[in-house]
């Protein structure tokens, strides 16, 4: 019998376990309207698609709304919160373009070395220790590290880009009181400050980095990019690089090591490790969710969504529905679509860091399967994630191993 659910997506208790009320939607209210909002939560996977293939209708550009004290912070910093790769079609493209050849082919593999070589540094830190609690000291350092390297910026800056980074995010995490909204666009111009110095360093001392490139380039080849294209470029790409594969690769290793002989399996068979990473990124999918605009009246599943209008695909949803996915919920590391996930969406916003994503995972997993002899899942886990409307990450993950009794080397 059909029981209608009170659907509150910002309930504590929804965001830990977002499934069964992904479940409801699915199967009874495929396009819920938010009530008192013109927003529109999208949870079926081919109704997703309908909305990335139809984007003159759903453009991209709707987002978190600011309050009129934060907007006077960004203009009296002379700044915009414009998002270059963010932008519609046919215009996306060039941007793209500039940054694309980073992430995919010869482009991506140049970073491998400095990926290993920073893999190897953090497990020095643990892993004669026998413990180690995963997120604090390896998951949320790595990306921060491989991104902070890769646009060309100083490693002594490391924990302040994760700051503001930190701050960047919280409006993804839970609604704010109009204070806070006041300090992250502070730390956000703050922010921006920094990177137009980072800039100017790089057209006076080049670099073999992501910023000197972008410095350099021209637009569809006939203009410099502005700097505040530059910054906002570099700003999504630091955190886009940085917060959601420090969430996937906690989710990671909780699923091997919770999920009976899915270790023993892919110790036997690092070929499955690729495979391993599909799954993860579909299952615990770090980004739940984002927003595309409704430019003209449409209809959704019979449900008429008027112009002006915000639509939110939950990527989440789509990842784990069984109309797509055989038994979703299981880890199948031989289901023939796993790469149909949309983890990192799909079509002409697909993430520009996913190829770098994939990368630091698979040499992770590498990793704990070299270097964490018999690692299994400390007793202190609560396995409880952090409140967040549109990421999903655990607050903890502590893993007992065998420690290392001799040196590394």
């Amino acid at each position: 019998m059909f029981v209608r659910m009170d659907v509150d997506l910002h309930h504590p208790d929804t965001q830990e376990d977002w499934y069964p009320t992904y479940q409801y939607l699915r199967d009874h209210e495929p396009v819920h309207r938010v009530p008192g909002t013109n927003d529109y939560v999208i949870s079926r996977y081919d109704d997703i698609m309908h909305v990335l293939r139809h984007q003159r209708t759903f453009p991209t550009g709707a987002s978190k709304r600011r309050s009129l004290a934060a907007q006077e912070v960004y203009e009296r910093g002379g700044w915009e919160r414009m998002t270059p790769l963010g932008t519609n079609p046919p215009v996306h493209r060039h941007y793209r373009d500039l940054v694309d050849g980073f992430f995919m082919g010869e482009g991506l593999e140049r970073w491998r070395p400095f990926i290993l070589e920073s893999i190897d540094g953090l497990f020095r830190t643990f892993e004669h220790d026998g413990h180690v609690e995963w997120i604090s000291q390896f998951s949320s350092r790595l990306p921060a590290q491989i991104i902070t390297y890769a646009l060309g910026l100083p490693s002594t800056d490391l924990e302040q880009l994760r700051a503001w980074s930190a701050a960047w995010v919280l409006p993804f995490i839970r609604p704010l009181a109009p204070d806070e909204d006041v300090w992250i666009a502070e730390q956000v111009v703050e922010f921006y400050g920094y990177l137009k110095g980072a800039i100017d360093d790089k057209r006076a001392n080049p670099g073999d980095d992501i910023i000197t490139s972008l410095a350099q380039a021209r637009f569809a080849g006939e203009r410099p990019l502005t700097d505040q294209e530059i910054i906002t470029i570099v700003d999504h790409l630091f955190i886009g690089g940085n917060e959601t594969t420090t969430f996937a690769m906690a989710s990671g290793l909780w699923i091997l090591l919770r999920e009976p002989g899915l270790y023993e399996r892919v110790a036997a068979d690092r070929a499955l490790i690729p495979d391993l990473v599909e799954e993860v990124l579909r299952i615990e999918s770090p980004t739940q969710g984002l927003w595309r605009a409704v430019a003209e009246d449409t209809e959704i599943a019979g449900v008429t969504i008027p112009a002006g209008s915000t639509v939110h695909l939950r990527y989440a949803s789509a990842n784990r529905d069984e109309r797509v996915f055989a038994c979703p919920a299981e880890v199948d590391l031989d289901r023939p679509n796993k790469g149909r996930h949309m983890a990192f969406t799909l079509g002409e916003h697909h993430c520009p860091g996913a190829g770098l994503s994939r990368l630091e995972q698979v040499l992770t997993f590498e990793a704990i399967l070299d270097r964490l002899p018999n690692p299994r899942l400390a007793a202190q886990n609560d396995f409880t994630h952090v409140p967040m409307f549109t990421m999903r990450s655990l607050r903890e993950l502590h893993v007992d191993f065998d420690p290392r009794t001799g040196p590394t080397p």
